[in-house]
């Protein structure tokens, strides 16, 4: 079942951009601070929280049909 849950999360990570990609992995993933993300990307910190903001509330909805699941 986490192999299948896996391969979803993967899948929905697809609609994301590749800057909430990877915001969101750098802060969901690796746990760092949003100041390291903001200078990794380039990115104030509004722009950073309203990013990982983004990422989150698409992979909800991509991944709604999981939760429906459980």
């Amino acid at each position: 079942a986490s192999a299948q849950i896996r391969l979803r999360v993967s899948a929905a990570m697809t609609v994301l951009t590749p800057v909430e990609r990877t915001a969101f992995a750098l802060r969901h993933y690796e746990g760092r601070s949003i100041a390291h993300i903001s200078s990794a990307l380039g990115l104030g910190t509004s722009a950073t929280k309203h990013s990982i903001f983004r990422a989150v509330r698409k992979l909800r909805t991509a991944l709604q049909p999981l939760r429906s699941e459980s």
